[in-house]
């Protein structure tokens, strides 16, 4: 017997034929078609969710800006019809009723920032 007995031998617990190796069929593993399909399928699901989180953050970008420009074109115009509105209210009780004159009021006010 030998003086030093390793701690760790390996044992052979499955006998194999190596002829049935090759003759089995490796219904395991799919074939390349299938796997290609898999991963093309996952592949695509996963473009397909990403190219939508992208559209639509790219959409609420060009949106805001369009409806900030929105906001800021129609502030513009109300105060304008306002500011009219009362130039023309106060030249009716002057008794002007000249539109060639219109009351012209210096203090421009700007639109809230959003």
């Amino acid at each position: 017997m030998p003086k030093h007995v390793p701690r760790f031998i390996p044992t052979l617990t499955e006998v194999v034929d190596p002829a049935s190796i090759s003759a089995a069929p490796t219904s395991t593993s799919p074939d390349t078609q299938t796997l290609l399909e898999q991963v093309q399928r996952e592949l695509c699901s996963e473009l397909d969710r990403r190219l939508q989180q992208e559209f639509e953050q790219f959409q609420r970008g060009v949106l805001g800006e369009q409806l900030e420009a929105m906001r800021q074109r129609l502030w513009r115009d109300m105060d304008e019809m306002v500011r009219q509105a009362v130039a023309d209210a106060l030249s009716r009780e002057d008794g002007r009723d000249d539109d060639s004159q219109p009351r012209v009021f210096t203090d421009s006010h700007q639109p809230p920032v959003a």
